[in-house]
């Protein structure tokens, strides 16, 4: 069963396996693009490990958004090197329907985006994003295998269980490709 701890910014959930959903404090993440609960209901159904920023109002303090994600930042690079995380998945929302993808230059070599891109596009619209070919930076900064997922309205909406699975069972194709199955995780558990 995963554990969660809740911050003054942010709540981790510790979970199992490689993957880590995360959703950062933003901005503009108001109620509308917030996905935060899309990825405490991915994380607790997969059993992943999970950073979820708090919703922030757009009238806020600036300064305060900016301490918040430095927070987060911080919190998140620990979390990875604390728990052998080897793939995040950052889950946002946006305007446009449909759900744009995009990936770090090490999901992009290996098979992660595809497994992720794979299970979504059985039930969405998807779009990969090739505006500077492999995309970088403060987003997907991360060492490892970063897989950025932006979410449409009626995907955040009324299509949110559907996206809740798809994003499930893609964590458990990376977890399985990345050398931890289920039944590894059961077995650990008779043992311990």
């Amino acid at each position: 069963m995963p554990i969660k701890i809740i911050r003054q910014n942010h709540q981790e959930i510790i979970g199992r396996g490689t993957v880590l959903l995360s959703s950062p404090p933003a901005a503009d993440q108001t109620e509308d693009f917030y996905a935060g609960h899309i990825v405490e209901d991915a994380a607790l159904l997969s059993r992943a490990h999970a950073m979820i920023g708090k919703e922030w109002k757009r009238d806020l303090d600036p300064s305060a958004l900016q301490t918040a994600q430095a927070e987060f930042e911080a919190g998140t690079q620990s979390f990875l090197e604390e728990h052998g995380v080897q793939c995040v998945i950052t889950i946002s929302g946006m305007n446009e329907p449909g759900i744009e993808i995009r990936a770090n230059a090490m999901a992009s070599r290996g098979e992660t985006l595809e497994l992720v891109r794979a299970r979504l596009a059985l039930d969405f619209d998807l779009t990969t994003s090739r505006e500077k070919g492999e995309t970088s930076g403060r987003d997907l900064g991360y060492d490892v295998q970063t897989v950025l997922l932006a979410l449409g309205p009626d995907e955040r909406g009324f299509r949110k269980d559907a996206v809740v699975a798809g994003i499930t069972d893609a964590v458990g194709l990376i977890n399985a490709k990345l050398g931890v199955s289920e039944t590894d995780k059961r077995t650990s558990e008779t043992l311990d």
